[in-house]
C-alpha cells in the first residue's frame, strides 16, 4: 500500500516476499483473551497472499513486555516466510548498541561483507572515522560512528541468550531478548542525508528525529526468507525489559558492558532469566488457541470469507468476522469489498447491483480462479467475470490470456480498470498510452458517480503521471496536467510532472516555487531527483539573470547552487549519498 511509519513496534509478516508486508497500515484484528494470569492482548490477521495466518499474543508482567508471535500455514503447500520484529527507539549520536555477537554481516557497501563486532571500519568510501572519543579503531556499537546501514549481527550458540539492547547517557538500558537466528539494527547514520531523513520522518524539525531500529527474525539477514512447511506452526517468545546500569561500565569496555547486562538478566527478581522466558513460552503455547473473550478491533473480511469458502475455521482460537451492512462507513466499505465474493459462494454468480459498480477487491489464488471459471461456465459470463479472470491470470505472469479477458470485459461494459490493465500489459509505450487514454476517458464519462471514482482517479493520475515522465512526452504531459480535476492535483507524481514541464519551458521560478513548498512524502529516501530539479531551476534562474546568450560557466553554476541551497523540505542541502 506504499504506507509505512517509523516508531513503535512493527510485526512484519510477509509470506516469502522480502520486504514490508503488502498490507502495511491495513486495520487488523485486536482481541482480549482472559487467562489465569490475567488478560492478554492478541493481534492477528489472515494473509491473502498465500492463505496463511499470523498472530502476536502480548502481556505485561513484572515490568516486562512479553510477546509471542505465531505463524500458521494451514494449507497443503510448503511455503516460504519472512518475519522481522522491528522496534524503533529514540536515539542520540552517543546511543550504544549491545549484543553478544562476535561478527556482523555488514551492508554499507555492496557486496555484503563479514566484519568483527564491534570494532571495524564501516567500509564506505572517503570515511576516516577514528572511533568514539578519537580512540584508535572505530567502535561501531556507538551510533555516531555510522554513516548508514543495516547491521546483521551473528550471535554464537554459547551466548546466554540472543538479544539486542541499547542505552542512553543516563544509564537506562532496554533489552529485547529472543530465541531466533537473526538480530539486527538499522541506522540512518550521522551523514548529512542520514540526519536529514531522520528529521524529515520526525516531522521536519531540526535534529529532533534521531532513532534506530532494533530488529529480530528467524532468518540470519533480511535478504533471506525461511521455510514454513505445509500444515505447520512456527512460534516463539520475545521479551522487552529495561533497567538502570552503571554508566561507566556501560560506556567502558564492550565485554564489561555485556557482563553487566548478563548479570542483570540472570537475576530472578529484577531481570529476565531463561527459566522465566521458558515459562512464558509454555504459557503462550498453551493459550494460543483460546477463543478471544472480546473483539476490540475488527480486521479485514478476508479471513471470514476464506472460512466460508473452506467450510471450516482457518485456525483454532482466531475469530474472523464478516462486516455488517449497518450504516457505519468503515463497516459499509468492507461489506461492499467482500460482497461479490459472498455472492459467488452463495449464488454462484454476481447480482445486478454488483455488476453495476466497479469492484474494489480482487482474488488471485487458485481456488478462487476455479470458482470464477466455474461461475462463468455455469452462468452467463459477464464483464466482471472477465475482469476478475484477467487479473487473476495476470498475477501469475500470464500475458495473452489476460489480454483476451480484459478485451472482452471492455467490449461487454467499458470500464477503466480493464483498460488500465491493458496499458500495463502493453508491449510498447504507444500502445500503453492508447489504453491509458481509454481508461481516463471511460472513467470520466461513465463512472463519475461510482463510489470508487475518487480512488480510481487518484490511482490513474499517479500511474499516468509516472508513465509520461518516464516516456518524456512533454506535449502529452501538458495536456494531462490540464485534464486532471483540481482536487486530484496533490499527488507527488503529478506535482513533479508539473515541475518537469516548467523546467522544459524555462519557467524556472515556477519550478523552484513548487519545489520550495511541497513535501513529497512518497519520494521517501529517493530525494536526489528533487534536489537535481532544484539545482537545475537555480542554474536556469541565474542564466536568465545573466541576460545574454552565453552559457553559465561551471563556476557560475556552482555559485548559483551555493547561494540557493536545497530547501529542507525536499532534501539534504549538503549532498546525497544516493547521487
Amino acid at each position: 500500500l506504499k504506507s509505512w511509519a517509523a516508531g513503535g513496534s512493527e510485526w512484519n509478516w510477509s509470506p516469502g516476499i522480502i520486504g514490508h508486508s503488502a498490507f502495511s497500515e491495513t486495520e487488523v484484528y485486536l482481541a482480549r483473551v482472559e487467562t489465569d494470569r490475567g488478560d492478554i492482548l492478541r493481534v492477528y490477521e489472515y494473509d491473502r497472499y498465500n492463505s496463511t495466518v499470523w498472530q502476536v499474543d502480548m502481556a505485561i508482567t513484572n515490568g516486562s513486555f512479553v510477546a509471542h508471535p505465531r505463524i500458521t500455514n494451514p494449507t497443503d503447500c510448503d511455503l516460504r516466510g519472512y518475519w522481522w520484529t522491528c522496534v524503533a527507539v529514540d536515539a542520540t549520536p552517543s546511543t550504544r548498541i549491545y549484543t553478544p555477537a562476535t561478527h556482523v554481516a555488514q551492508t554499507s557497501r555492496d557486496p555484503m561483507r563479514d566484519a568483527p563486532w564491534p570494532h571495524f571500519a564501516d567500509g564506505l568510501e572517503n570515511t576516516t572515522f577514528t572511533g568514539y572519543n578519537n580512540d584508535v579503531g572505530a567502535d561501531m556499537s556507538y551510533l555516531q560512528n555510522h554513516q548508514i546501514g543495516d547491521m546483521f549481527l551473528r550471535i554464537p550458540e554459547e551466548a546466554y541468550t540472543p538479544y539486542i539492547a541499547h542505552s542512553q547517557d543516563d544509564g537506562f538500558v532496554l533489552v529485547h531478548g529472543h530465541p531466533l537466528n537473526g538480530t539486527k539494527f538499522y541506522t540512518w547514520g550521522q551523514s548529512g542525508p542520514g540526519r536529514f531523513m531522520q528529521d524529515f520522518l520526525a516531522g521536519g524539525g531540526k535534529r529532533e528525529g534521531d532513532y534506530t531500529e532494533l530488529q529480530v527474525g528467524p532468518a540470519p539477514t533480511q535478504m533471506q526468507d525461511f521455510p514454513v512447511p505445509k500444515n505447520s506452526i512456527r512460534e516463539w517468545t520475545e521479551w522487552f525489559k529495561g533497567f538502570y546500569g552503571d554508566v561507566d561500565t556501560l560506556y567502558g569496555e564492550y565485554d564489561g558492558a555485556l557482563d553487566l547486562i548478563d548479570t542483570w538478566m540472570k537475576n530472578e527478581e529484577d531481570g529476565m532469566p531463561q527459566e522465566n522466558v521458558n515459562d512464558w513460552d509454555d504459557f503462550f503455547e498453551q493459550h494460543a488457541t483460546d477463543t478471544p473473550t472480546e473483539i476490540l478491533v475488527r480486521g479485514q473480511p478476508w479471513g471470514a470469507l476464506e472460512e466460508m469458502r473452506l467450510g471450516h475455521p482457518l485456525v483454532p482460537g482466531l475469530t474472523f468476522q464478516m462486516p455488517h451492512n449497518d450504516g457505519d462507513a468503515k463497516s459499509q466499505a468492507a461489506y461492499l469489498e467482500a460482497k461479490p465474493w459472498v455472492e459467488l459462494l452463495e449464488h454462484g454468480t454476481f447480482s445486478e447491483d454488483t455488476l453495476s459498480v466497479m469492484p474494489t477487491s480482487y482474488q488471485t489464488t487458485d481456488p478462487w480462479h476455479v470458482l470464477i471459471t466455474k461461475s462463468a461456465e455455469d452462468h452467463k459470463a459477464t464483464w466482471l467475470h472477465h475482469l476478475y479472470l484477467g487479473i487473476n491470470l495476470a498475477e501469475r505472469g500470464n500475458l495473452a490470456e489476460p489480454i483476451d479477458h480484459f478485451t472482452r470485459s471492455l467490449e461487454m461494459k467499458p470500464n477503466p480498470v480493464a483498460a488500465r490493465c491493458l496499458a500495463v500489459l502493453s508491449q510498447t509505450q504507444e500502445d500503453a498510452w492508447t489504453h491509458y487514454e481509454q481508461a481516463w476517458t471511460i472513467l470520466h464519462s461513465e463512472w463519475t458517480t461510482d463510489a470508487s471514482y475518487d480512488r480510481l482517479t487518484d490511482n490513474l493520475v499517479n500511474e499516468i503521471s509516472m508513465f509520461l515522465q518516464q516516456a518524456g512526452w512533454y506535449d502529452n504531459m501538458q495536456a494531462f496536467l490540464d485534464a486532471v480535476p483540481e482536487k486530484h492535483r496533490n499527488i507527488d507524481t503529478y506535482i513533479t510532472m508539473q515541475i518537469k514541464v516548467n523546467l522544459r519551458n524555462a519557467e524556472y521560478d515556477a519550478a523552484a516555487n513548487i519545489l520550495g513548498k511541497e513535501c513529497f512524502p512518497t519520494y521517501a529516501k529517493a530525494r536526489s531527483d528533487l534536489m537535481d530539479m532544484w539545482n537545475e531551476a537555480q542554474e536556469g534562474i541565474a542564466a536568465q539573470k545573466k541576460g545574454h546568450d552565453e552559457k553559465l560557466t561551471n563556476v557560475e553554476k556552482h555559485r548559483a547552487r551555493v547561494d540557493n541551497p536545497v530547501p529542507e523540505n525536499i532534501g539534504c542541502q549538503y549532498a546525497s549519498e544516493y547521487c
